[in-house]
């Protein structure tokens, strides 16, 4: 962090940052992914299918999230590019405050309308319940997915898209563990596997913002 991407051969310069941009992505529908393996391995075929209904509003939702935050993070790269400090600081106070906005806003509407929106999905009752115990804990910790995704968003408008894919292979595997920990161990069952996800999209966020405060003068 920061790195300079208006000098040097743009290929290189745009395959090195492509390339963990794109590994993050896949890394980020990991979560669920591995939710769905561990919920179906240790507990049935029920809880698979109550967790697997899940993904479209899991994926609406979560790619909302993903799209603001990166489009946020653009008038910060133009300006940083532009080597327009005082005006990118602007930028970074307004994408935080949105960012904010639309957390509390997106968080508390679909937590309210959680089961509504299963029922309306026409979701089959004997799943329904597993269904919604999964659903309301992902989409209550929603403000940690917007702090990633946030704050990733403003280390790559720096020019960096290495640290925030490491933290996110560091949320990835700490999801893996705590999956297995709540599930199998603590036997939590299907909420077991959401809060492994939250906890692991909140250390990646937290990581993201401790770089940002340690290592980057430019946005202070």
């Amino acid at each position: 962090m920061p790195q300079e991407m208006t000098q040097g051969k743009p290929l290189g310069l745009l395959l090195r940052f492509c390339i963990p941009l794109l590994l993050g992505n896949i890394f980020q529908q990991f979560y669920n992914l591995v939710d769905t393996i561990i919920v179906g391995r240790y507990l049935g075929i029920t809880a698979l299918t109550a967790v697997g209904a899940t993904a479209s509003v899991n994926f609406l939702v979560m790619g909302f999230c993903t799209g603001a935050c990166a489009g946020f993070a653009i008038p910060v790269a133009q300006k940083f590019g532009a080597r327009d400090y005082t005006y990118m600081r602007k930028m970074v106070a307004n994408s935080t405050y949105l960012a904010a906005g639309f957390a509390l806003i997106l968080t508390a509407v679909t937590v309210i309308f959680c089961r509504n929106i299963l029922v309306w999905m026409q979701t089959p009752g004997e799943i329904l319940g597993q269904s919604y115990s999964y659903l309301v804990v992902i989409m209550a910790g929603m403000p940690f997915a917007f702090l990633y995704n946030t704050a990733a968003g403003l280390i790559r408008a720096l020019g960096d898209s290495k640290t925030p894919f490491y933290f996110l292979i560091i949320g990835a595997v700490l999801n893996i563990i705590l999956d297995l920990l709540f599930v199998v161990t603590f036997q939590m069952g299907v909420p077991g596997a959401a809060y492994a996800t939250v906890i692991a999209q909140a250390a990646s966020g937290v990581l993201c913002l401790f770089c940002i405060k340690k290592n980057t003068r430019s946005f202070k």
